[in-house]
């Protein structure tokens, strides 16, 4: 019966370990599930939303053919929706039931927020209009990617995400579209099976070998019992001398016997290695060993519904800011004041093409403050889902003697890049104030705000007149002295200086004027405001005698091209500002200049 229960357990053994192993290969589905479409339209763009990318769980594979040029990019749903506007496209939707991708040209319609003939209505931003650009280079876009022929992109997307391929933007889009999806196939029995298997392959061998023993042992003829014979008188016993103990003899049948015994050890130890290798994984994971999951993009906590997201992540800025210093670079260099307007507008630009214009007359003068690329030590965008979009960055961390420099960018249209429209320096020795992370981001201050000590739109004028005025501005209590570079710089000692060195024969006057920027102010902490603003402040020298002349010099000269004349000259600068300007319920703090720009930007003769 040993031997009938060692076969037993072996065929069981067998069967168990073979199916354990097969659940692992030739019984488990394939790697991927994959659903295919082929686009029937001319659209320029095909759209794949997040939820038909979520589908199954797990990356997401996408492959994309059909066009000489593949290009893909990702962003969140209803920024690709708004940079699409009115442009037809198709949507690429899921159909449970076949389990197959399905296609929906959209035509165009008005945007949200627009009437019929395209104009914005109460509570919406304006529809985009005209031919679209090459999608390639967007500011919205997260992430983007391009191929020749044949694009293959794996991606991670919650479901708010959607991803936008296009050929160049006028060709049709890609029209063979496959994503696939790894299957998450669970075997819990795979590991049991195996290490029972082998459990009851080992109790089999101890049965084959106790049976083996017990056949040896009961080896031989049975004789009948025999009649006892009378005993023999046994002689006396004679002690031996003590001395060294003989070792006993082994018989050839009891080195055979051990020798079977180490054999069957050997194979069963051999198995047991064999199956505990095979079953290592899959015990792991049956008892719960295995490595912890990698978070992803998809596994991540869902922002909720009630927030307003910010207008750019991190990695964007990073990007953008990066972007707009290579510009900043080239441009300065070449002094290419068409390249410089792909990036710079208003204040910023208006700086930056004087100094153009100046420096191709002068040599000897420098270019503008270069723009760094990293680190980007602050990061505060606009909380808003319409446009334009405004965000605040500094670049730069202090380490060396170089100020941080502070840029204010703002996208006008979900189509547009986002521009800089101011750039200035960091004055030294200023605490920034505290402002929201960047996952969070601060709303925008409007301009009449009367929740501030000061509303944003009168800081321009209000602190062009202490630069004029000096203590006898009635504003002179609301700035804080200091730090105040630029009040040392052209404030009204540096003008009343500047009369008195006048020659007799002409006079100078100082005035001031609004500047062309928009007032752009982002809530801080405790209910602060850090407001970008711009002044224009001017100098007009006239002659006053019959036949005096004003005889530019410097930078007016190389600006103007007027080496003399009778009639007199304006010169103009702007300064571009930023302020900290507290609540109006703090009744003793005074509004801090942070940072400040200033330039030669225009002369005429009068």
């Amino acid at each position: 019966m040993r031997f009938v229960f060692a076969i037993v357990a072996f065929v069981v053994a067998a069967g168990m370990i073979t199916l354990g192993i097969a659940q692992r290969t030739v019984l488990a589905p394939e790697p991927r599930v994959a659903s295919e479409i082929q686009t029937q339209t001319d659209a320029a763009y095909t759209v794949i939303d997040g939820p038909v990318l979520n589908t199954y769980t797990g990356q997401q594979r996408l492959v994309a053919s059909g066009s000489d040029t593949v290009f893909a990019a990702y962003a969140r749903t209803t920024d690709v929706d708004a940079w699409l506007g009115s442009e037809p496209f198709n949507r690429i939707g899921y159909d449970a039931e076949t389990g197959e991708l399905t296609s929906t040209l959209v035509e165009a319609a008005p945007a949200d927020g627009t009437d019929a003939s395209g104009s914005a209505t109460d509570g919406g931003t304006a529809a985009v209009t005209g031919p679209p650009p090459a999608p390639s280079g967007s500011d919205l876009w997260l992430e983007e990617t391009s191929a020749e022929s044949t694009l293959r992109w794996t991606v991670n997307v919650p479901d708010d995400i959607s991803i936008i391929l296009a050929s160049d933007g006028t060709a049709p889009a890609p029209a063979d579209i496959t994503v696939s999806w790894p299957v998450v196939y669970s075997t819990p029995w795979a590991g049991p099976l195996v290490i029972g298997g082998g459990i009851l392959l080992l109790v089999g061998l101890g049965l084959y070998i106790w049976g083996l023993i017990h056949m040896r042992r009961t080896r031989g003829p049975r004789r009948k019992n025999q009649p006892k014979m009378p005993k023999v008188p046994q002689p006396p016993r004679i002690k031996a001398p003590r001395g060294r103990a003989l070792e006993p003899t082994t018989t050839a049948k009891g080195r055979r016997s051990v020798r079977r015994t180490f054999a069957a050890l050997a194979l069963v130890g051999a198995g047991t290695l064999v199956l505990s290798g095979c079953a290592t994984d899959e015990v792991s994971e049956y008892f719960g060993d295995a490595p912890a999951p990698t978070p992803s993009a998809s596994a991540s906590a869902q922002v909720d519904a009630e927030i307003t997201p910010v207008a750019v992540t991190q990695s964007q800025v990073e990007r953008i800011v990066s972007t707009v210093s290579a510009v900043a670079t080239e441009a300065d260099e070449s002094r290419n004041a068409d390249l410089l307007k792909t990036r710079f507008t208003g204040p910023a630009l208006q700086v930056r093409e004087a100094n153009y214009a100046i420096r191709g007359a002068d040599g000897s003068v420098p270019a503008p403050d270069a723009i760094p690329a990293s680190p980007l030590s602050l990061d505060l965008p606009e909380a808003t889902e319409t446009w334009p979009r405004r965000v605040l960055a500094v670049v730069g961390d202090g380490a060396d003697t170089t100020p941080p420099t502070v840029l204010v960018l703002v996208q006008q249209t979900p189509r547009d890049n986002y521009m800089v429209t101011y750039a200035m320096r960091l004055q030294a020795d200023t605490e920034f104030p505290a402002v929201a992370p960047p996952t969070v981001g601060a709303p925008v201050v409007a301009p009449d705000n009367r929740l501030l000590s000061i509303q944003p739109d009168l800081l321009g004028p209000e602190f062009a007149d202490l630069l004029l005025k000096g203590q006898e501005s009635e504003f002179y209590s609301v700035f804080a002295e200091k730090p105040d570079g630029l009040r040392t710089q052209v404030g009204v000692d540096y003008k009343n200086a500047k009369k008195a060195a006048f020659p007799s024969t002409a006079t100078i006057e100082f005035s001031n004027a609004p500047g062309t920027g928009p007032v752009i102010a982002f809530a801080s902490n405790e209910s602060g405001a850090i407001v970008a603003t711009d002044i224009i402040d001017r100098e007009t020298a006239r002659p006053v005698e019959e036949g005096a002349t004003i005889d530019p010099t410097g930078q007016v000269k190389a600006l103007s091209g007027i080496t003399s004349t009778e009639k007199g000259v304006e010169s103009s600068y702007g300064y571009q500002l930023l302020f900290y300007v507290p609540p109006s319920t703090d009744e003793t703090s005074q509004v801090v200049l942070l940072g400040y720009a200033q330039g030669l930007i225009s002369v005429r003769e009068l």
